[in-house]
């Protein structure tokens, strides 16, 4: 108890503290300590030779992706590695004119790594600046060429998949025969369709399977592939479009169980007390976001018409299987049910509900991986191309199982921040969501909360800047029924 109260920190409430700030730019590179000097002939001479031994992995990279039909874009990913505490310039390491692209940064420890493409052909360039490093002629008023880039640099080496891994280490599989759907990131290049059909066509000529739909960012492509980890080592060298990989998210199986209490005729009372907007009426909308709504439910079909429920899959249907999502359109519509119902008077709603069926089943959509960052783009469109010019607030209780982002952008956060902004429409119609904060799946969790909402984080994608994150509490703390008096509750 002791513990409890000394953690139980009151809320900051900040007022009237701001100021305006002038804009900086972040500062590049790894963050590190100063360059260290090298001695400049061991050093070059150790880079050189790590660029040596890459000349016949790339070459059998260009002949495995010719082999498999690539016309162009054909070339090996490198990895650079920063010394310890080094501050790594990854910025200086593309080379745009030549086809050389900075595919992604990670921080590991105190090392930064950077992976690069480099085109068939083009090592020569990374060999002049380490040549010209060499050479004493070269020298400017720092010392050797390049200094900067070349100092901090203690590997180079063919990117493996480690070097392409973005998400969180303890995310990353470990054994090769394990199955998994892989987020794929791919870059633009100036041609995304083609990049994409063409990842596409190579990854079924390997024998992954390719999940439907692709999310496009400014400078990224993303879609799902189903393989095994052994498979995706093998075709490393085949699949070089590949900036980042990361394994795809899993929906949280948000269901509450409790079963309805009131008997039919308390909804008929309530019914004969309730006011809604008609079909049709100029009425802002909640658009629910979950695994459809049963508006045959007599508290529901006042306020939700047949035409108001769609789906992001036709072969799923429009109605809920589940429960969650008609449980959820309940709270949209009255919030606290036991109040309205034990309220003498009349009740009077000002709005009327949507419905799109973004989740299938078992919290899952149809026990396939989907892009679900795609899938809510899709289920923002249905509603939005039946009623064009209605006012509504689009609300998803769906979140990632886990928490591993810890606030960084994935994906589906990334999604709603586009469609919050309405990004591809220049912001001409910005849209509000509010999305659920996540659960806790963890007994763990559980039995040291509340205590673990201070190492716990919301789950993907709640992270989202533009949108509006909701957590959940409860005053119904007091346990009064008669046959559970042995139990306490989790938290007061």
């Amino acid at each position: 108890m002791a513990e409890r109260e000394q953690n139980n920190h009151p809320h900051f409430i900040f007022q009237n503290s701001a100021r305006a700030e002038s804009f900086k730019s972040p500062p590049t590179g790894g963050g590190g300590s100063d360059i260290p000097a090298k001695d400049r002939n061991s050093h070059g001479g150790a880079l050189l030779e790590k660029l040596h031994q890459l000349t016949p992995v790339l070459a059998e990279a260009a002949a495995l992706q010719r082999e498999a039909g690539i016309g162009e874009g054909i070339g090996l990913q490198i990895e650079f590695e920063s010394f310890p505490d080094v501050e790594l310039a990854f910025e200086s390491l593309a080379k745009e004119r030549s086809g050389i692209e900075l595919r992604n940064v990670r921080q590991d420890n105190n090392k930064t790594f950077a992976t690069v493409f480099v085109p068939d052909g083009k090592l020569g360039i990374f060999e002049k600046l380490i040549t010209d490093y060499l050479d004493g002629s070269k020298d400017n008023k720092t010392g050797p060429a390049h200094s900067k880039l070349l100092n901090a640099i203690s590997e180079i080496r063919a990117a493996t998949l480690h070097a392409l891994w973005t998400d969180t280490p303890d995310a990353m599989p470990t054994r090769d025969d394990e199955h998994l759907w892989w987020e794929v990131w791919l870059p633009t290049r100036g041609d995304r369709q083609g990049i994409v059909n063409q990842f596409k066509g190579m990854a079924a000529g390997l024998g992954f399977r390719n999940a439907p739909g692709v999310l496009h960012f400014p400078e990224r492509s993303v879609l799902l592939v189903y393989g095994s980890v052994g498979q995706m080592k093998r075709s490393m060298m085949t699949l070089n479009s590949i900036a980042e990989l990361r394994r795809a998210k899993e929906t949280a199986e948000f269901f509450d169980a409790l079963t309805p209490q009131e008997q039919p005729e308390w909804a008929a009372e309530l019914n004969g007390r309730l006011t809604l907007p008609a079909d049709g009426a100029d009425a802002p909308h909640v658009c629910l976001f979950d695994t459809g709504v049963n508006n045959g439910h007599p508290l529901l079909h006042h306020a939700l018409s047949n035409g108001d429920k769609h789906t992001v899959d036709p072969a799923w249907g429009v109605d809920d299987s589940e429960g969650h999502g008609t449980e959820m359109a309940g709270l949209a519509l009255f919030g606290n049910l036991t109040d309205v119902l034990s309220a003498p008077g009349p009740v009077t709603i000002s709005h009327r509900l949507e419905s799109v069926k973004l989740l299938y089943k078992d919290g899952a959509n149809g026990r396939d991986a989907q892009l679900h960052g795609y899938l809510t783009s899709e289920a923002v469109d249905r509603p939005t191309i039946t009623a064009p010019n209605r006012k509504r607030v689009f609300s998803m209780a769906i979140t990632a199982r886990d928490n591993r982002d810890r606030g960084r952008p994935s994906a589906w956060s990334a999604t709603i921040d586009r469609l919050a902004y309405d990004a591809d429409a220049q912001g001409e119609t910005p849209k509000l969501f509010v999305v659920s904060a996540g659960n806790i799946s963890d007994p763990n969790a559980w039995m040291t909360y509340p205590d673990s909402n201070t190492t716990d984080g919301i789950h993907d994608p709640a992270q989202a800047w533009n949108s509006l994150t909701v957590g959940a509490m409860t005053n119904l703390a007091r346990i009064t029924e008669t046959d559970a008096q042995h139990y306490s509750p989790i938290a007061e």
